[in-house]
């Protein structure tokens, strides 16, 4: 941390810190050649030992710092000066004198009034506009309440364009977005300008009902009706249709959302555009989501510090441990099925020295890991894993040493066969008895599965019927771990997925 009236590029003396966190730390700061004017000097430290990808990021830092010069609204800071020293770089900016909306939040209470909360989105969507009306468009990406600047005059302004992650190393290096925040589309890199409609929807959501979405499930807001009944009808309308899962559901662009948001301020309400999505069963149908969060599994975490972006952009990607599909390397959460990925995330930041090396300038093809390799060596760091393993083999192997014996000639399918009808009395589920089944039966009629059927066959739970997704099967078996303390699992379902990607 540098000291107070340290005087940094012999211009600028250092008053005291701001705020900041990681790999940036902002400071108040006078400079000495314009009268002593108050400016903002954001400070980001670099660890790269390549010389090449130093001097890649430090490109990077320069084309991004001239864009933010460039930039001319009255919501964004200006951008005086940049320079680079040694492996520290500063960014002089104007230094805005007031409190965020996240200190806001806290001061009152944990949310704020509905004219108030409008007030503040209608100017942040000035801002967003003139943003993706530039060519090229220019994205957010990291809208939250820290990021939302209140002056007393009442003028609102966006800070910190995530500037700083160009200078944090290896898998952190194009971290982009905060959880809670962040659309679904961001987790997989594909971010457009209705993915900062998406953000302030969720700041919005916060704002008005006192939930904070860091804090819950991604991509679980429930209805703002429901958190505030005495909120206007179309306002909660609109905040959740900035929601929406999928991003041809949500409004427009930031001026349709300005419009409508002006309309109900005045008490003059318009009727949306109507909605026309490519990937749709029929008008208005939306994607299915994951029933969040998972029965008997309570989700609450740490909310992350205001500088602590989430995830990377479509450069590098890995497979989600659950469903199997593509996700940014160092997402928190599988925006497909909301699996828990951290895990991953924290095993490739520990990777040997040989690890691979990820450069900032190559996002051509998706890259691998050596996963072979690397988890031969943690192996060798766990031996309690090692014997765990040898635990769940020994048991594996008793279950099948003394289960009794089937005879060759028995039928254990839960199906029918091909000429019985659909009386046949092995095709219905047999009524549970055991109350571990009718808990079984409970927990899956509650998470909307009544097509799912299950018969207890020995220490077997055997599944058949139909599943709207993949995500919907791993749903169901979850449960049958959780609920039903079932671990030999003979698996029949069908899925059928009308919003299956081809």
């Amino acid at each position: 941390m540098i000291q107070a009236n340290t005087i940094i590029g012999g211009r600028y003396r250092v008053t005291r810190p701001l705020g900041g966190g990681g790999m940036k730390l902002v400071y108040l700061a006078e400079d000495l050649r314009l009268a002593s004017r108050p400016c903002a000097l954001a400070e980001m430290v670099d660890s790269f030992t390549s010389p090449d990808m130093q001097k890649q990021a430090v490109a990077a830092f320069q084309r991004e710092a001239d864009m933010l010069a460039q930039l001319s609204n009255e919501h964004i800071p200006r951008v005086f000066d940049r320079f680079s020293a040694e492996n520290r770089h500063y960014l002089v900016m104007e230094y805005i004198d007031g409190i965020t909306l996240e200190q806001k939040l806290k001061d009152n209470g944990g949310n704020l009034g509905e004219s108030e909360v409008i007030d503040i989105a209608l100017q942040v969507l000035d801002t967003l506009e003139y943003l993706h009306n530039l060519e090229p468009p220019v994205i957010y990406r990291d809208l939250k309440p820290s990021n939302v600047m209140l002056m007393p005059s009442g003028l609102v302004k966006l800070i910190d364009f995530g500037i700083a992650r160009l200078f944090q190393p290896l898998s952190n290096a194009t971290m982009i977005g905060t959880q809670g925040y962040a659309p679904p589309e961001q987790y997989r890199g594909k971010v457009e300008s209705r993915s900062d409609l998406y953000a302030l929807g969720a700041t919005m959501h916060h704002a008005l009902s006192g939930r904070d979405p860091a804090l819950e499930p991604p991509f679980s807001f429930p209805p703002l009706k429901s958190l505030c009944p005495g909120v206007t009808p179309s306002l909660a309308d609109l905040v959740d249709q900035a929601l929406k899962y999928d991003v041809v559901l949500r409004m427009a662009d930031a001026n349709e959302f300005r419009q409508r948001l002006f309309a109900i301020k005045n008490g003059t309400p318009i009727s949306p555009a109507p909605i026309r999505s490519h990937n749709s069963t029929g008008p208005g149908a939306e994607r299915p989501q994951m029933n969040l969060p998972l029965s008997g599994r309570q989700f609450k975490q740490q909310a992350a510090s205001p500088s602590a972006p989430t995830m990377l952009s479509d450069a590098i990607d890995t497979q989600c441990p659950r469903c199997g599909r593509q996700i940014p390397v160092d997402s928190n959460f599988c925006s497909f099925c909301a699996q828990d990925v951290t895990g991953r995330l924290q095993a490739l930041e520990s990777a040997p020295p040989d690890a691979q090396t990820i450069f900032l300038d190559e996002p051509s093809e998706p890259m691998t890991f050596p996963e072979h390799d690397y988890r031969s060596r943690r192996r060798k760091r766990h031996p309690a894993r090692t014997l765990l393993f040898i635990i769940g083999g020994a048991f594996v192997l008793g279950y099948y040493i003394f289960r009794p014996l089937v005879p060759p000639d028995t039928d254990t399918s839960p199906f029918p066969p091909p000429d019985s009808g659909p009386s046949a009395p092995d095709a219905s589920e047999p009524a549970p008895t055991e109350p571990r089944m009718v808990a079984l039966r409970r927990a899956l009629n509650d998470q909307g599965y009544q097509s799912v059927h299950f018969k207890l066959q020995g220490d077997t739970i055997i599944l058949w019927g139909t599943v709207p997704t993949e995500a919907d099967r791993i749903m169901v078996q979850t449960q049958v771990f959780l609920v039903a303390h079932i671990f030999s699992l003979e698996d029949h379902l069908q899925v059928r997925d009308a919003f299956a990607e081809p």
